[in-house]
C-alpha cells in the first residue's frame, strides 16, 4: 500500500520549535552548523532511552547534598520542596526508603520534614510526619505501614498533605493485586503548620484494592499531587502496570481537600494514539499562573531524560487538553560523587519565586545510596544559548544528529571524563535493548560509524562497520586535562587531525552519508561548547526497530516472541503470541516505510498515524518473503507522530520502521 496523506500531529510541542535550514555560513553545497548552539537544539534526536544532550539553565546550589542516606534508610530517592507563604521558610519533604526499595518491618518507607530559614543555604532535621502512625483507613484491617512520597500546599490558613500509603502486611507481590487486609493508594492530611503533625483524612483519595484496572493493565496508585483549582480540588496520581512496563497519569476530583473523590480517569499514557514517550514516571505536579505542570522521568537505565507535561488548571481533567511543554535538554547530571547515577527516583520538584525556579532533585552517589540536592534556573530562560551538556551514568548513551551530512571539517571544544566517542557518517538503527525498565541502547545503536575516541589518556581513530566489526585507523596519547579541543579536516579521502593545536594525524579517513553522534560509555560526562560541522547537508534517515514499538506500546514481553531470522531486516524481530496485542513507534519525522516480512503463518493488523486509521496491512502470503516495505507514508505535518498497530486477525510481525526526518 503506498500512498500521501496529509495529518495534523495530535501533539502540542509547546517549547521545541522545528529546526531552522541547517546553514550558518557557505553555499548551497557547503554550509556550516554549529550543533552546541542553543538556536540548534532541535537539531539532536532526543529518546527516553538513549538519551539527549541537555541546553538547560540548571545551576546546583551549595551544600549538596542536602540528605543522603543512611541506615535502615539507603535510599531518600523521592521528595518534594515546598515554600511557606507565611513564614518564608523552605520544606523538604524527604521520601525515605530502605536500599532497592525493600520493605522491611523494621524500616517502613516514610518521610521526614527538614526546614530551611535562610533560602536553602542551611537545613534543620525535624521528624516524621504523622503522630498517629498506626492510623486505620476507614473499611481497612490493617493500619498504615509506610508514607514516603509527599506534596504540600496551603489553602486558607491550612497545609494539605497528598501521600501515597501501604498498609501492613503490604509486600510488592500485592502492588498489583491487593489481598482483603492489604492496601496501598493516595491520601489526605492536613495540618496547621508545616511541620505537621498532619492529621490523616479517615477516607483515602483513591486505593489499588478499589481500582478496576486502566486498559486491563493499570492499578497501582501511588506517588500523588494535590492542586486547589477553581471550584474544585484536583488530585493527580501515578499508576503503574507492573510486567507491561507502563506508566500513567490519573486525575481525580472533590468538592473539598477531604474528598469525597471522583473516580479516576486516565489523563497521559502511551497507549494514547498520539505521541507519547515510553517510560516516563510522574511526580509531583505543581502550579503555575493558570497551568498545571507535570514534570516527568525516564526510568531507563539512564534516568536523566526529562519529559514536562502541562495542562490549563481548569481544563486539566481532559486528557486532550495535555500538551508536552518540554521534551528533553530539560536536565543534566554533573560530575559529582552525589549524582553518580544522574537524576534517579523521581524527577525534579519545586516552586517558583522572584522568578526563579527552585528545585530538590533526587540522585544516588557512588556506591548506590540515595541523595537529595538543590537546584535552581530562571524560570523564563530554560536553555542556555551555547553549550549543552550530556552523560552516561548507569549505562551507555547515544544522542545523534536528525540532521545527516557528508562532513568536510568538524571542530569540537569541551570538557571529556570517561569513555567519549565523537562520530560521523553513523547509519545504525535506533532502538532500546530490551521493553522494560532500566533498558538501555541497542547494541546496534553503536555501530556503523567512524569517529574518534576519547577514553582516559587515550585517543583512537577507529572505524566500526554495521555488524559491529571495529578496525583502528590511528592512536596516540591525549593531554590529561579534561579539556578537549578537535579539529578535523578533509581534502578528498584524506584528513588531518589537530588535537589540542597539535597535529597527532595526517592520512586516509572515511567521510560519507550519515549522522553525527556522541557515544558516551557509563560513567562517562561530556560538557560541550562547540560542536560545529561542515559539509553538504542533507536529510537524514533513521531506522527504528521491533523492540522500540514493544517499549512504545507498552507490552507484556509474555505475549510476543523473539524471533531470529534472516527474513527480519537485523536478523531479529517479534511476532504476536496473543490476539489484541498493539506496537506503537513515536518518531519525530516528515514520512515513514513500515518493514516486515511476509508469510503462511502470519495473519493482519489494523494501522493507525496520529490516532486516524489508515486502514489494515495484510502480512498474509502463500510462501515466506524477506522483509520488504509494507505501508509508505508521507507528508505527515507537524514534526511529532505516533504509528500504531492492532493484531486484528492471527499473528502479526514486528520489524522495522523507516523514518525520513525533516
Amino acid at each position: 500500500m503506498i500512498r500521501t496523506m496529509v495529518l495534523l500531529s495530535w501533539l502540542t510541542v509547546a517549547m521545541v520549535r522545528p529546526l531552522d535550514a541547517a546553514v550558518a555560513e557557505g553555499d548551497d553545497a557547503m554550509k556550516t552548523m554549529d550543533f552546541a548552539l542553543g538556536a540548534n537544539r532541535d537539531a539532536w534526536l532526543r529518546h527516553p532511552v538513549y538519551g539527549d544532550p541537555s541546553f538547560d539553565t540548571f545551576e546546583r546550589l551549595p551544600g549538596n547534598p542536602v540528605v543522603a542516606g543512611e541506615e535502615p534508610y539507603e535510599w531518600p530517592v523521592n521528595g518534594s520542596l515546598f515554600k511557606d507563604p507565611v513564614s518564608g521558610n523552605w520544606y523538604l519533604y524527604a521520601g525515605l526508603y530502605a536500599y532497592g526499595y525493600a520493605v522491611k518491618e523494621e524500616a517502613p518507607s516514610m518521610c521526614r520534614v527538614y526546614r530551611s530559614t535562610d533560602a536553602g543555604q542551611t537545613w534543620e532535621r525535624l521528624g516524621g510526619i504523622f503522630e498517629d502512625t498506626d492510623f486505620h483507613f476507614e473499611g481497612e484491617v490493617n493500619g498504615l505501614r509506610s508514607y514516603p512520597d509527599t506534596q504540600v500546599t496551603y489553602v486558607d490558613g491550612k497545609y494539605h498533605m497528598c501521600f501515597d500509603f501501604s498498609t501492613k502486611n503490604f509486600t510488592w507481590q500485592h502492588a498489583h493485586d491487593p489481598s482483603p487486609d492489604t492496601n496501598s493508594g493516595a491520601a489526605h492530611a492536613w495540618a496547621e503548620r508545616p511541620e505537621g503533625p498532619f492529621h490523616i483524612t479517615k477516607r483515602p483519595i483513591i486505593t489499588t484494592r478499589e481500582m478496576k484496572p486502566f486498559l486491563s493493565k493499570y492499578r497501582r496508585m501511588y506517588a500523588s499531587s494535590l492542586i486547589p483549582r477553581e471550584n474544585d480540588w484536583l488530585c493527580l496520581t501515578l499508576t503503574d502496570s507492573g510486567p507491561y512496563f507502563g506508566w500513567a497519569l490519573v486525575g481525580s476530583t472533590a468538592p473539598t481537600p477531604e474528598g469525597p473523590y471522583s473516580g479516576a480517569k486516565l489523563l497521559l499514557n502511551c497507549e494514547q494514539g498520539r505521541f507519547h514517550p515510553p517510560l516516563m514516571e510522574f511526580f509531583p505536579a505543581f502550579a503555575h499562573e493558570g497551568y498545571i505542570y507535570a514534570p516527568s522521568t525516564s526510568v531507563a537505565a539512564n534516568r536523566n531524560f526529562q519529559v514536562v507535561f502541562r495542562a490549563p488548571m481548569e481544563e486539566a481533567m481532559n486528557p486532550e487538553a495535555w500538551e508536552i511543554y518540554q521534551y528533553g535538554s530539560v536536565w543534566h547530571a554533573e560530575p559529582v560523587p552525589n549524582e553518580h547515577f544522574g537524576i534517579w527516583g523521581q524527577t525534579f520538584s519545586g516552586f517558583i519565586d522572584d522568578g526563579v525556579f527552585n528545585v530538590m532533585f533526587p540522585s544516588r552517589n557512588e556506591k548506590g545510596w540515595g541523595t537529595l540536592n538543590l537546584a535552581r534556573r530562571p524560570w523564563d530562560r530554560p536553555y542556555r544559548e551555547r553549550g549543552f551538556t550530556v552523560s552516561g551514568n548507569a549505562g551507555p548513551t547515544v544522542v545523534r544528529t536528525k540532521t545527516g551530512v557528508v562532513p568536510s571539517r568538524v571542530q569540537f571544544a569541551g570538557d571529556l571524563r570517561g569513555t567519549v566517542t565523537l562520530a560521523w557518517q553513523m547509519g545504525a538503527p535506533l532502538g532500546p535493548n530490551a521493553a522494560r525498565s532500566d533498558a538501555q541502547p541497542n547494541a546496534l545503536m553503536s555501530t556503523d560509524y567512524v569517529g574518534l575516541e576519547w577514553a582516559g589518556k587515550k585517543w583512537s581513530l577507529v572505524r566500526v562497520d554495521a555488524a559491529g566489526g571495529r578496525s583502528k585507523i590511528a592512536s596516540g596519547k591525549a593531554k590529561s586535562t579534561p579539556r578537549t579541543e578537535l579539529d578535523i579536516q578533509w581534502t578528498g579521502d584524506t584528513a588531518r587531525v589537530t588535537l589540542g593545536g597539535e597535529s597527532v594525524y595526517e592520512g586516509a579517513l572515511p567521510t560519507g552519508p550519515g549522522v553525527c553522534a556522541l557515544l558516551l560509555g557509563p560513567s562517562s560526562h561530556a560538557k560541550v561548547e562547540t560542536l560545529r560541522v561542515t559539509g553538504d547537508f542533507q536529510p537524514a534517515k533513521a531506522r527504528y526497530l521491533y523492540v522500540e514499538a514493544l517499549l512504545g506500546a507498552a507490552q507484556n514481553m509474555a505475549d510476543w516472541e523473539v524471533v531470529k531470522d534472516d527474513a527480519f531486516l537485523y536478523g531479529e524481530g517479534a511476532v504476536s503470541k496473543s490476539a489484541g496485542v498493539e506496537a506503537k513507534w513515536n518518531f519525530e519525522g516528515e514520512a515513514f516505510v513500515l518493514y516486515a516480512p511476509k508469510g503462511p503463518d502470519y495473519g493482519k493488523a489494523e494501522v493507525w498515524i496520529d490516532g486516524v486509521s489508515l486502514g489494515v496491512v495484510d502480512f498474509n502470503a502463500p510462501a515466506p518473503q524477506a522483509s520488504a516495505p509494507r505501508l509508505t507514508w508521507s507528508d505527515l505535518q507537524g514534526n511529532y507522530h505516533a504509528l500504531k498497530l492492532r493484531a486484528v486477525e492471527g499473528r502479526i510481525p514486528l520489524d522495522a520502521l523507516e523514518v525520513t526526518m525533516r
